[in-house]
């Protein structure tokens, strides 16, 4: 694998999981409160937002299969979880406690052990 295919693939991946975080965030947005109407949920443009996000992802997520090993590819996919971590605090004001940034270090660490190790 090239140098350019190394960086296509890393930006691929950020950009994918980080439109499959913001897609669950516009899902959050769209989703009342209340846990009420579901035609609510069915009227909020957001919810459209989420699902076309979800799928953008996923064509993403298709792409850096066909590059990968399913095996690499999945674990990667937890790299969601750290821009969760950011756009909630970000945008819906949830703290980031140390509990939280010590998971992000092990997701980090998990992670880099992943992608290192895939041709062993």
């Amino acid at each position: 694998m090239t140098a350019k295919e190394i960086i296509i693939i890393v930006v691929i991946l950020l950009v994918e999981t980080f439109i499959s975080s913001l897609a669950s965030y516009f899902l959050k947005k769209a989703s009342p409160a209340d846990g009420g109407s579901k035609i609510k949920l069915l009227l909020s443009p957001f919810f459209y937002l989420g699902g076309v996000m979800y799928v953008i992802a996923a064509l993403g997520n298709i792409y850096l299969l066909q590059k990968l090993p399913y095996a690499i590819v999945l674990p990667l996919g937890s790299i969601t979880y750290i821009w969760t971590m950011f756009l909630s605090n970000r945008l819906l004001g949830e703290k980031i406690t140390k509990r939280k940034i010590l998971g992000m270090i092990v997701i980090i660490a998990g992670v880099t052990l992943v992608a290192y190790g895939k041709g062993k």
